[in-house]
């Protein structure tokens, strides 16, 4: 269980380096072959990591893939 929460928090933490890097970050999951199950068996942890470290996210869905979109907040 410890190694599954080191993997999630590393792909949290990655794509949150990555909004900030170039402003916004897009992580993609589905519940088909060939995809990361853990990230699409916990997307809401990953979803609710990222809100709580500050960044906006919103999530669409389309033909079942899963689209996390991180964007990088600013202050107006």
């Amino acid at each position: 269980m410890e190694e599954l929460k080191n993997k999630l928090n590393e792909i949290a933490k990655k794509e949150m380096e990555y909004a900030d890097m170039r402003g916004s970050s897009k992580l993609s999951t589905c519940d088909y072959r060939g995809w990361d199950k853990d990230v699409w068996n916990h997307r809401a942890a990953i979803i609710k990591k990222i809100r709580d470290s500050g960044y906006n996210v919103s999530v669409s869905v389309s033909w079942g893939v899963t689209d996390i979109l991180i964007t990088k907040p600013i202050t107006l």
